[in-house]
């Protein structure tokens, strides 16, 4: 990685009229084909997808001829990064128990849940918070599903030489277009491989994932079945007030909205088969709403007016203990067009 190659700013931190901080990243915007539409910084950048990866990760199990009849809710929370409210908890806890499992299967750890109101009932009960409280819970649930319905072991099933990771990993190769040799392998928050490819690359996953009309046959109804869950229940893809939910809520049947960890985003446009893919530079994600929507914008994907749907996302306040505006992070880059 080269810092004065590979990214640019993207977004500014103000306090006052005065510019505090910077947040620096790059941008790949890439249609189904694998063309690069437009970019900012280096959209060759090689870096891991994280909990963007999700929707990809789930359609192993879809492609099954499954015993299990799984709702569009609880489809779309296995492709989240939840906040762990009891309505997050409660289907996954359906899907462990219509496969015959408890919450003691699942690999992925446990955190305080990232809703606050959640997380403080659970401290006034005196309860600790379990596994399916962690917002990659649903995941879980769905590779263990994967294991049971094709009878491979359920212990292990996070390790990248297990067969439900194999079969994951093929899929990320062909949505990706990367050879699975060429894939790099890190280990995530929640135990389970994740993959590092190109920008550009993690962009054209989500361009194909946006057409459904490339594919046939299983795979075409399990990319469906992933678009029309996630857009029927933005709320279980991650919860009240954050930006995948909001965007996929606010424009039904426009977008798939997948954030991961350490400031990835990646947006499709359904039925357009092009995609936004975004990394900032530090990792922090404060910046992350308002550069997506920013390259929406240049894009022509979201109108000014369609913004003010989405204000909190697109031109974040800075507030004092007070509860006094003394500041706002905004979105300072202009896309290359290709």
């Amino acid at each position: 990685m080269n810092f004065a190659t590979d990214y640019t700013l993207l977004a500014e931190v103000t306090r006052g009229d005065i510019v505090e901080s910077v947040h620096f990243g790059s941008i790949a915007v890439v249609d189904y084909t694998g063309k690069i539409v437009a970019s900012a910084g280096n959209p060759e950048l090689v870096t891991f997808l994280r909990s963007s990866a999700k929707p990809i990760q789930v359609l192993p199990l879809l492609v099954k001829d499954l015993p299990y009849d799984f709702s569009a809710k609880e489809i779309a929370v296995m492709c989240a990064s939840h906040s762990g409210t009891v309505e997050h908890t409660q289907t996954v806890a359906g899907i462990l128990q219509k496969i015959g499992l408890d919450e003691g299967y699942l690999s992925c750890g446990t955190h305080e849940p990232f809703d606050r109101k959640t997380a403080l009932w659970l401290k006034q009960e005196g309860l600790e918070p379990s596994p399916l409280y962690n917002n990659c819970s649903g995941k879980h649930a769905g590779m263990l599903a994967l294991a049971k319905v094709s009878g491979y072991p359920l212990t292990g099933y996070e390790k990248i030489d297990h067969p439900v990771q194999q079969e994951i990993l093929k899929f990320i190769a062909d949505f990706t277009e990367v050879s699975p040799e060429n894939i790099k392998i890190g280990i995530d928050g929640c135990g389970v491989p994740v993959f590092a490819v190109p920008l550009k690359n993690g962009a054209l996953a989500f361009a194909k994932l946006s057409r459904p009309d490339l594919f046939s046959g299983k795979l075409k109804e399990a990319v469906k079945t992933v678009l029309h869950s996630m857009n029927a229940y933005p709320v279980m893809v991650a919860g009240t007030g954050r930006f995948d939910t909001d965007l996929m809520g606010s424009f039904p049947g426009r977008f798939v909205s997948k954030i991961g960890a350490e400031a990835v985003q990646i947006v499709g446009i359904l039925n357009k088969g092009i995609a936004v893919a975004v990394k900032v530079a530090d990792g922090n994600a404060r910046a992350l709403g308002a550069i997506t929507l920013e390259a929406l914008r240049q894009l022509g994907f979201i109108g000014d007016e369609e913004l003010k749907k989405l204000a909190t996302h697109y031109r974040p306040v800075i507030k004092n203990h007070k509860k006094e505006m003394v500041g706002e992070i905004k979105a300072n880059f202009t896309l290359t067009i290709h």
